[in-house]
């Protein structure tokens, strides 16, 4: 990366590259790799159900269901949805569809009907491959009932066995292949895969994310990791985020590390998993890893194999890592700082560095990194908290069909802006601090930062979660509330004593509520805009 002239610190390092002409255009270019590098070796498990693919036959199938889905005319360029729970079919599914240059659609296993639909449309979705069932959604009458109202859908492929009419089997798109499969010669600047943000305020967007770019991202990630041939990396992540189907999956395929796939996040389960997998690496989010940490039977399961991990989130404790790493053990636990838009991880620190709880570490290498004014987007010295923007080939390539809000996302020269809030140190690690700019409540023309009142809170022995956020105001136009989870009985006037003295009079919260259950989105993050709603209309408890 050439040095950005106009930035005080660098933050990337130079001993850190990847040969980014030795990488694989695609997930199935590196899939080819592994099966022919380490063929017998295990590609993807998920012990749960007892699946387990070696590289060489993971290649098999995606070949076999790439020329499946050719018989069905579908090729390169095509929107192919894919709608499922975590299961070794999404593995097989996303390689083929690489192998055909066919563009991956991943749809939320959160989403109802109306999500589905909008998903479908405005993807233009000629195909969706999809679970019969997941949890308490019955994807396969939502999938059905979409068939009117979706004129570019033309095949629905189901992994589990269903008698309907109009509905494909996947076992037979893998039968009668019997010829030299000849992969599709997709540029790595092609489009890959649009992934749709949570949607939590207003329609999902759609980002364009290149087949190079996902690559390079989940290289770059890996070889941060030291994530290497041997590894066995785990998560609690949906493969349709992101992190999932990027930083996991195709971390793993560009290194020759086992995928060890679970379906949903359960504690115990994950213990187990961990235990008898020898799983060597863990992804989670914060409310999993407290989870995790908290768990009365953690201590039976030897999890001694774990030597690296990451977190992400803004709402990351240090010490909630510091403890982990300790305690479960998994020494090399690090936070990351990452977004779709960015085909997923923006920056990370080693798993050996003392800086790895308390920073989201260095910029990946082949992203360029700046903090730049909220307001005026001048570049921000060392040390100055402001917008943080990304450049680079990961950057996806547009929101899909959006030109405005893409206009509006990523200017002339290619700078990003991520709507999140951070600094760098001298060093150029970076730090995320106060949040989303989208959160930032302005109370009588002072910002204020709600991760800053978070973590004081968060030090109180009563708390154990925290979620600030603004509420209307005629006077001052916002002002400041919280909502808290308790583990022990605590008065309002308690917490406000807490914070005199720690933080400037006008960031107090003047109105606390009591939680017991959090809104959360797919990703394990509060819904703080669900918080909001649910104040104004007098259904939250009041903390008195």
């Amino acid at each position: 990366m050439n040095t950005i002239a106009e930035q005080p610190i660098r933050a990337e390092r130079d001993n850190d590259r990847t040969e980014h002409h030795q990488l694989p255009r695609n997930s199935y270019e590196a899939l080819v790799r592994c099966a022919d590098l380490w063929p017998a070796s295990e590609g993807v498990v998920f012990p749960l159900s007892n699946n387990r693919l070696t590289f060489s036959q993971w290649l098999s199938q995606t070949q076999r269901l790439g020329e499946g889905l050719r018989r069905l005319g579908i090729g390169e360029g095509d929107t192919v949805a894919l709608w499922a729970e975590n299961r070794i079919e999404w593995a097989v599914t996303q390689t083929a569809l690489a192998a055909i240059g066919a563009v991956l659609v991943p749809i939320n296993t959160h989403f109802r009907e109306q999500d589905l639909r909008y998903v479908l449309n405005h993807s233009q979705a000629k195909a969706i491959l999809f679970s019969k069932r997941f949890r308490s959604s019955n994807y396969l009458d939502m999938v059905t009932g979409q068939q009117s109202d979706t004129p570019s859908l033309q095949h629905m492929v189901c992994f589990d066995a269903v008698d309907r009419p109009g509905i494909v089997a996947y076992e037979t798109l893998l039968e009668g292949h019997d010829q030299r499969f000849v992969p599709a010669r997709t540029q790595a600047k092609a489009m890959g895969s649009v992934q749709y943000t949570s949607g939590t305020t207003g329609q999902p967007k759609g980002a364009a994310l290149s087949f190079g770019g996902m690559m390079l991202n989940a290289a770059a990630s890996a070889k941060r990791l030291k994530l290497s041939h041997g590894d066995r990396w785990t998560s609690i992540i949906p493969l349709f985020h992101c992190a999932g189907c990027i930083m996991n999956l195709m971390g793993c395929l560009s290194q020759g590390a086992t995928y060890v796939g679970v379906p949903a996040f359960d504690a115990q389960d994950m213990f187990r998993i961990i235990e008898s997998e020898r799983c060597t690496l863990l992804t989670g989010v914060p409310t999993s890893y407290l989870s995790m940490l908290q768990h009365p039977d953690r201590q039976q399961f030897d999890l001694s194999t774990l030597r690296a991990g990451t977190c992400g989130g803004s709402d990351c404790d240090p010490g909630v890592l510091a403890r982990c790493a300790a305690e479960f053990p998994i020494p090399g636990l690090v936070q990351v700082y990452g977004q779709t838009e960015a085909s997923t991880l923006i920056a990370l620190d080693d798993p050996d560095s003392p800086d790895r709880w308390a920073t989201s570490g260095y910029a990946l290498e082949g992203m360029e990194l700046r903090i730049t004014h909220p307001d005026t987007r001048s570049i921000m010295e060392s040390m100055a908290l402001g917008q943080i923007e990304v450049r680079g080939p990961m950057v996806m390539m547009a929101y899909l069909y959006q030109p405005e809000a893409t206009s509006k996302t990523i200017d002339e020269d290619g700078w990003m802006q991520t709507g999140d809030l951070g600094y760098l140190r001298p060093d150029g690690r970076l730090v995320i601090a106060g949040g989303r700019l989208r959160d930032m409540i302005i109370r009588g023309g002072e910002n204020i930062y709600p991760v800053e009142v978070e973590n004081l809170l968060r030090e109180h022995p009563a708390v154990d979660e925290v979620a600030v956020f603004g509420l209307p105001d005629t006077y001052y136009g916002e002002t400041v509330a919280a909502a808290v989870s308790l583990r022990t009985p605590v008065m309002a006037d308690e917490l406000k004593t807490f914070l005199s003295g720690k933080v400037a009079a006008f960031k107090h919260p003047i109105r606390y509520f009591q939680v017991t259950e959090w809104p959360m989105t797919s990703s394990g993050k509060i819904k703080k805009r669900d918080l909001q709603t649910a104040a104004l209309a007098n259904q939250l408890d009041i903390l008195t």
